[in-house]
């Protein structure tokens, strides 16, 4: 989900509620103690993000040349990680969410 979510829209005002939201349901789905969540998360939104990231870097690099793939690999670190921030912050969310449910 997460793929698809950073390809297809290139505003960071949806990106980022549609990555929490993601983690929320990935913390809602999983089924086991809070370590376990965070981990399998942190794990799926890591991966997710740096595949969304090749992805990209590939397209500019062909449609819009060389230097805009260098600046894209510039700023790259930094949204992988806060990618994977506000996954593991929605993962936890939905944990307790899930917690709350069960009640």
């Amino acid at each position: 989900m997460i793929v698809p979510t950073s390809l297809y829209s290139g505003d960071i005002s949806i990106i980022l509620p549609t990555i929490l939201f993601i983690g929320i349901i990935s913390g809602i789905i999983k089924n086991a103690d809070m370590n376990e969540t965070l981990l399998s998360t942190f794990i799926a939104f890591l991966i997710g993000s740096v595949i969304s990231f090749i992805i990209s870097l590939i397209l500019v690099f062909y449609t819009e040349g060389g230097l805009y793939a260098i600046a894209l690999i510039q700023y790259s670190l930094i949204n992988v990680i806060f990618f994977t921030l506000i996954g593991c912050v929605g993962g936890a969310l939905g944990y307790h969410i899930r917690g709350e449910l069960k009640k």
